[in-house]
C-alpha cells in the first residue's frame, strides 16, 4: 500500500492510567466513523432505481434498457467485494473506507449533474453504473476489518448486530431525499413535481451528501489500537 493508504505505523505505549478511558473514547468514535460511513454507502447504492421511472418518462430509456444498465451494480457490487476485501485487508480503514464512499458519491452526481454520463446511451449508463457498484464493494471490508481490531471476539455478536442497521438507516434516507427534491421544485416552479422532473435529483443529491460525509468518516475514523498507543483489543480485554 502506498499513500494514504498505507496502514498506520504502531504509536509509542500510552501511560497505564490513559490507557482505558482513551480506548473507551476512540471506540465508540470509530464506530460512529463506520456506523455513519456504511450507512452514507447506501445513499448512493440504490438511488439509480429511484431515477428509473423519470428517465423513462423523460423518453430516455425503456424498461428493457433499464434493466441491462442495472446489472451492472449487481456484477460489480459481487466481483467488488471480494477482490477489494483482499486490499482492504493491507490497507488503512481510516482512508479506505471514506475513498469508497467519495467515488461512489462522486459516480451519482455525475450522472445527476453532467448529462453525457446519463443519457449518452445504454453502454456510458452500465459504465458509470458498474463503477459506482465497484467502489460501493469498498464499504463491507474496512468495517469488517476495523470491529475485529476494536472489539473483542466476546463483543463482536453484540457490536455487528448494532451496526447492521446502518442498513437500514442508510437505505431509508434517499427516498428522503426525493421527496425534499420534490418539495424544492414545488417551492420554485408553483407545480407538483413529476418523476421526469426531478430524476437528476434523485442521483446526485444522495452523491453530494454521501460525498460531503466521506470528510468527517476520514477524521473520526482510526487504523488500530496500537496506531494509537493502545495495546492490541486481545491483551485489554484479557480475551484471546
Amino acid at each position: 500500500m502506498i499513500g494514504i493508504f498505507k496502514p498506520s505505523p504502531d504509536a509509542p505505549r500510552l501511560p497505564a492510567d490513559k490507557i482505558d478511558p482513551t480506548y473507551r473514547r476512540l471506540r465508540w468514535q470509530v464506530f460512529c466513523g463506520i456506523f455513519f460511513g456504511y450507512a452514507a454507502y447506501y445513499f448512493v447504492r440504490g438511488n439509480f432505481n429511484l431515477a428509473q421511472k423519470g428517465l423513462i418518462d423523460a423518453g430516455l430509456y425503456n424498461k428493457e434498457q433499464l434493466g441491462q444498465i442495472g446489472t451492472a451494480v449487481g456484477l460489480a457490487y459481487g466481483l467488488s467485494k471480494f477482490l477489494m476485501a483482499s486490499i482492504s485487508d493491507r490497507a488503512n480503514p481510516k482512508a479506505f473506507l471514506p475513498c469508497g464512499l467519495l467515488l461512489s458519491g462522486l459516480c451519482m452526481t455525475l450522472m445527476g449533474t453532467v448529462p453525457f454520463f446519463t443519457t449518452s446511451g445504454v453502454v456510458i449508463a452500465f459504465i458509470m453504473i458498474f463503477l459506482n457498484g465497484w467502489f460501493q464493494g469498498m464499504g463491507w471490508p474496512p468495517c469488517g476489518k476495523t470491529m475485529v481490531h476494536w472489539w473483542s471476539k466476546k463483543e463482536r455478536g453484540s457490536i455487528v448486530s448494532i451496526w447492521n442497521c446502518a442498513h437500514n438507516v442508510g437505505g431509508m434516507m434517499p427516498g428522503l431525499m426525493v421527496l425534499l427534491a420534490g418539495w424544492v421544485f414545488f417551492q420554485q416552479h408553483g407545480v407538483k413535481a413529476t418523476e421526469a422532473d426531478i430524476w437528476r435529483q434523485a442521483l446526485y443529491y444522495p452523491g453530494v451528501i454521501a460525498m460531503v460525509l466521506a470528510v468527517p468518516v476520514y477524521f473520526v475514523m482510526k487504523d488500530t489500537p496500537q496506531s494509537c498507543g493502545l495495546p492490541p483489543i486481545e491483551q485489554w480485554k484479557n480475551d484471546y
